[in-house]
């Protein structure tokens, strides 16, 4: 089976490592949307736009599922791409659940992209779980891109990391949400900023847990396939944005011999296809 996983850049490799390590069987086709990143500075509308016609890129690649491991294209436009295709899709959503349930001070923060931290979504799920809870709602503008130009923007990003953790540190906070796929790439720098007192959470076993719900209920005959740890899968990594930055992207996967293909896709070029 073929899943497809796609992100504005390389954060959704998070979620693709989960995967892999939890399902090697799968083969995963990997969309790093570079050429339309950051989606946080987007509208919404237009990243509903874009993400039905990555949803028709997937289906031309023949997947069986896809992941959106973006939490920004998640809350603007997951209900839209569900409307537009007959593939099961999984999206990621803020961890807000189990971070209100293990926080000891009830101090929780949760950083996101300006457009998922001013999401009515988020609020909802905010609301739904955080009882007594005080909540931090923090958000860059700029974080999730400059870990796309990562190394080369290590000491930028260190500097982001170190103003936020401070703020952190300052609200007396005890657990963060890490509310954009980006941002556990560089948990380490949040982890030694804050301290072993925070616990830091991230989405990527949910998802990977609802991955195999969804499979399991979408296609039960062949739920052995592609549960069984003896087959191993491939991996393919696609840019929209050539190959310029396909070793950062590579840098990121931790099974890299499994990466089988990598190469770029022109969207104009693909829309001429799909009116063809």
């Amino acid at each position: 089976m073929k899943i497809g996983i796609m992100d504005s850049g390389a954060g959704g490799l998070t979620i693709l490592n989960a995967i892999r390590q939890k399902i090697p069987a799968l083969d995963l086709i990997y969309l790093a949307d570079e050429a339309f990143a950051p989606y946080g500075e987007k509208k919404p509308e237009d990243i509903q736009s874009r993400i039905i016609k990555i949803g028709q890129f997937f289906e031309s690649q023949q997947v069986d599922a896809i992941v959106v491991a973006c939490n920004t294209a998640t809350v603007c436009a997951i209900d839209c791409l569900r409307g537009a295709t007959h593939l099961p899709v999984i999206g990621v959503e803020p961890a807000v659940k189990p971070a209100f349930r293990i926080s000891k001070k009830r101090h929780v923060a949760v950083l996101a992209t300006p457009l998922t931290a001013n999401s009515q979504r988020l609020g909802e799920l905010i609301d739904l779980w955080r009882e007594d809870s005080k909540v931090h709602i923090m958000s860059s503008a700029s974080l999730a891109f400059a870990i796309d130009a990562w190394p080369q923007s290590s000491a930028q990003v260190e500097e982001v990391v170190r103003v936020l953790c401070d703020e952190m540190i300052a609200s007396e906070v005890d657990t963060l949400v890490l509310a954009c796929t980006h941002y556990p790439l560089v948990k380490s720098l949040f982890a030694a900023a804050l301290g072993a007192h925070c616990e830091i959470i991230e989405p990527s076993e949910g998802v990977t847990a609802q991955l195999i719900r969804r499979l399991k209920q979408a296609y039960p005959a062949q739920a052995l396939s592609w549960s069984s740890p003896e087959q191993t899968g491939s991996i393919e990594i696609v840019s929209t944005k050539g190959l310029e930055n396909m070793g950062r992207l590579l840098g990121w996967v931790d099974d890299k011999a499994a990466v089988a293909t990598q190469r770029s896709i022109d969207f104009s070029w693909f829309d001429k296809v799909l009116d063809a």
